[in-house]
């Protein structure tokens, strides 16, 4: 997402590329998921064991005046969704049988856990963005506008 990359360059914004989950628990060479796939005990703990390191990071920075002020997740991601994630309740067995998902309102696994870990740790993020793959340009459009109106209300020259 190099073009993505290049806007928050633009802005002097930096990163903290956050693990992937999906990767750790299931590997590239795994067939589409859907949240309810990976809403189980075990990939919670997995996300949670991911996320700590994040957090000290993120009070690290908090405690030497950086300003963290956002997250952008993966649109329909069943574990990094911001906004948007992937169902399909009603699907169980046979996976020849499982039909297409659906992008439902609602926030991935993944997301869920780091959002209320942020919360307990007191660290706030005025922005929740997602980037959507579907909609490459529309999403840097709204990325770009998010990150204008919050720099322009909230950093000083």
């Amino acid at each position: 997402m190099k073009e993505l990359v290049d806007l928050l360059h633009e802005y002097r914004v930096g990163i903290i590329q956050l693990p992937c989950p999906e990767i750790l628990h299931s590997g590239l060479r795994r067939w589409w998921q859907v949240k309810e796939q990976y809403d189980t005990p075990g990939f919670r703990e997995n996300a949670r064991s991911l996320i700590a390191p994040i957090i000290d990071y993120l009070l690290e920075y908090k405690r030497n005046n950086f300003n963290i002020i956002g997250i952008i997740g993966v649109s329909g991601s069943p574990s990094c969704g911001v906004h948007y994630t992937s169902s399909s309740m009603e699907w169980l067995g046979d996976p020849r049988k499982a039909g297409e998902s659906k992008r439902v309102e609602g926030r991935g696994v993944f997301m869920e856990i780091l959002l209320e870990e942020l919360e307990s740790h007191d660290i706030k993020l005025p922005l929740l963005l997602e980037y959507d793959y579907e909609k490459s340009e529309e999403s840097l459009k709204k990325i770009r506008e998010a990150l204008v109106e919050y720099l322009q209300n909230n950093v000083s020259t």
